[in-house]
C-alpha cells in the first residue's frame, strides 16, 4: 500500500510538472517573435554566466586539471543535440506548409461550391452562399480562437457547410447541366471537410514538453562541459561559451516561432485566404 501511494504521489507530481511546462512554453509561443527572441536569449546568457561564474571559481582548485579530461565526451553531446534540432526543426517546417496547404484546399473547395451555384436557381444559390458564409465566421469566431488555444477538435459540426449540403440535396435538378453542377458542389463541400479534419487535426501537432526538456538538458550538459574543457583559459572559455549559447539560442527561437503553425505567436497561418471567398 505505501508503494502504491508513493507511485500515485509521483505520478501526480510528474503529470503536474509536465502540465507546468506545457503550460510555459505556451504561453512564451504565444507571443511574438522578438518577445521569444528576448526571453529565450536573455535566459541563454543568464546560464551561461552562472556556469561561466561557477567555472571560475572551480579554476582555482586543484580539480580543474581533472575536469579537463572529459574533452571526449563533448562531440557526441553535440552530435546528438545537433541530430535532435534538426529532425524537430523539419518536423515544425513541415507542419507550416501542410498547415497553408490545407486552408488553401478548403478555400479552393468552398470558393468553387460557389461558383457551381451560379447554373442553380437563384434560392439554392442564396441558401448556399448564405451557408458558407455562416461557415467561415464560424471558422473566425470560433474555431480558429480555439485552434490557436490548443482546444480544437472534431466535436464541433460544421454547421455551416451542413447547411450548405442540404440546400443543394433539396433542389432536384431538371437540367444535364444542374445535375452536374449538383453533384460537383457536393463534391467541393466534402473536400472542404476533409480539409478542414487535417486542418484541426495539426492544430494538435505540437513540441513535447519531454523533447524541450531534452534539448535544454543536452544544451546544458554540453555548455558544462564546454567550461570544463577550457576551464583554465577563461577568455577561449568565454568567447567560446557565448558563441555556443547564441547558437542554442537561434534554435530555439526558431522552433518556438514555428512550433504551432495556428498560434498566435511566431510564424502562424491567418485565416485570411478564406475570408477573401466571402460572397457579397
Amino acid at each position: 500500500m505505501t508503494f502504491q501511494r508513493t507511485s500515485a504521489r509521483s505520478s501526480r507530481l510528474q503529470d503536474l510538472g509536465a502540465a507546468g511546462a506545457k503550460n510555459a512554453m505556451l504561453w512564451l509561443e504565444a507571443q511574438w517573435t522578438t518577445v521569444i527572441a528576448l526571453v529565450v536569449f536573455g535566459a541563454c546568457y543568464m546560464l551561461t554566466a552562472a556556469i561561466f561564474c561557477l567555472a571560475a571559481i572551480l579554476s582555482r582548485r586543484a580539480v580543474a586539471k581533472d575536469l579537463k579530461e572529459v574533452a571526449p565526451v563533448l562531440t557526441p553531446l553535440c552530435i546528438i543535440l545537433g541530430l535532435l534540432i534538426g529532425f524537430l526543426a523539419a518536423h515544425v517546417w513541415a507542419n507550416l506548409d501542410r498547415a497553408n496547404q490545407y486552408v488553401g484546399q478548403e478555400a479552393g473547395a468552398l470558393r468553387e461550391t460557389i461558383l457551381l451555384t451560379d447554373a442553380l436557381p437563384s434560392d439554392v444559390r442564396t441558401g448556399v452562399r448564405q451557408a458558407v458564409k455562416k461557415h467561415i465566421d464560424f471558422i473566425e469566431s470560433k474555431e480558429w480562437p480555439a485552434m490557436a488555444s490548443g482546444s480544437a477538435n472534431l466535436h464541433s459540426v460544421a454547421v455551416g457547410l451542413a447547411e450548405a449540403m442540404t440546400a443543394l440535396l433539396s433542389f432536384t435538378p431538371v437540367q444535364s447541366n444542374q445535375q452536374l453542377a449538383q453533384q460537383r458542389a457536393l463534391a467541393a463541400i466534402e473536400q472542404a471537410l476533409e480539409a478542414r479534419r487535417n486542418r484541426v487535426l495539426l492544430s494538435e501537432a505540437e513540441i513535447a514538453p519531454l523533447q524541450w526538456i531534452v534539448i535544454i538538458g543536452l544544451a546544458v550538459l554540453i555548455l558544462v562541459t564546454l567550461a570544463m574543457v577550457l576551464i583554465q583559459e577563461r577568455l577561449a572559455m568565454a568567447i567560446a561559451m557565448f558563441i555556443y549559447s547564441t547558437g542554442i539560442a537561434v534554435c530555439l527561437v526558431l522552433l518556438m516561432s514555428y512550433d504551432r503553425p495556428f498560434g498566435t505567436g511566431g510564424f502562424v497561418v491567418q485565416p485570411t485566404v478564406l475570408r477573401d471567398i466571402l460572397p457579397d
